[in-house]
């Protein structure tokens, strides 16, 4: 009889020590107070919650599951009771020079204890840390950012992450005035010249053969003139036999002419 009642002691006891645990994931809203446990590649992140009392993000340990020695990382973002962002927190516990906090870092394997403070900078201006009802992790931050984000400020979760557009600043915005206008008016004068002035009268296809047709003229007439100021010089061609063998050739031919002439008469 005892046993069982310890037994259901215990179990009650169980409850009460985890009526505010829950398994959450990665880009998912956790409510204030609510303890989880997230997985990343580089850390387990055990039992944490906002505590909105503290404005704390209290982890009952930190474990650093990779093999090298690491500065504690995460980003987190936090949301008001509609689920809008308020901001993301980047945190790296690594300090910079000008810094005089400690470093925070875990060996490999090691584990720890440890607290995020939250201050009124963490959230967008005209909201506070009273708004915060939700967090959602979104990464282990490995990069060790520690710049805050206000990006994403009103939008819901699924959100974070898409690019949102851009607002254009007032002197962005001026001077595309300017560029439209002074785009609206070289058109309106190009119109005004191709339609009341000869200044675009002669773009069209026969101008362009016309005046190629010239070109072409131009550089014949040049070409004449060249031949005329400088000819060619004709080289004269060498006989392929001497001067006296040619003499004697046709000397030989007469007299074969002869001979027939003579024989042909007293045939």
């Amino acid at each position: 009889m005892k046993k069982l009642f310890y037994g259901v002691l215990l179990l009650l006891i169980g409850l009460t020590i985890n009526v505010n645990a829950a398994n959450y994931e990665l880009r998912e809203l956790i409510p204030e107070g609510i303890k989880t446990t997230i997985v990343t590649k580089n850390f387990s992140y055990q039992d944490f919650y906002y505590d909105n009392n503290s404005n704390k993000v209290i982890f009952t340990n930190i474990k650093n599951l990779s093999d090298n020695e690491l500065p504690i990382t995460i980003s987190i973002a936090l949301f008001d009771e509609e689920q809008r962002n308020l901001g993301i927190i980047n945190h790296c516990s690594k300090m910079n020079k000008n810094e005089t906090v400690l470093d925070v870092s875990l060996n490999s394997k090691e584990k720890k204890s440890y607290e995020i403070q939250l201050v009124e900078e963490n959230v967008a201006r005209g909201k506070s840390l009273k708004d915060i009802k939700y967090i959602a992790i979104l990464s282990d931050n490995i990069n060790c950012n520690k710049e805050n984000s206000f990006d994403y400020v009103d939008q819901k979760i699924d959100d974070i992450g898409v690019l949102k557009k851009q607002e254009i600043g007032k002197d962005a915005e001026l001077l595309i005035k300017i560029m439209i206008g002074l785009g609206v008016l070289l058109i309106v004068l190009f119109l005004y010249k191709f339609m009341f002035t000869n200044t675009y009268s002669n773009v069209d296809g026969d101008d362009v053969r016309d005046g190629y047709n010239k070109y072409n003229k131009k550089l014949q007439k040049e070409r004449e003139i060249e031949l005329l100021e400088n000819p060619p010089v004709v080289e004269e061609k060498k006989p392929d036999k001497p001067i006296e063998i040619l003499e004697q050739e046709e000397e030989a031919k007469k007299e074969d002419k002869d001979g027939t002439d003579l024989h042909n008469l007293y045939k």
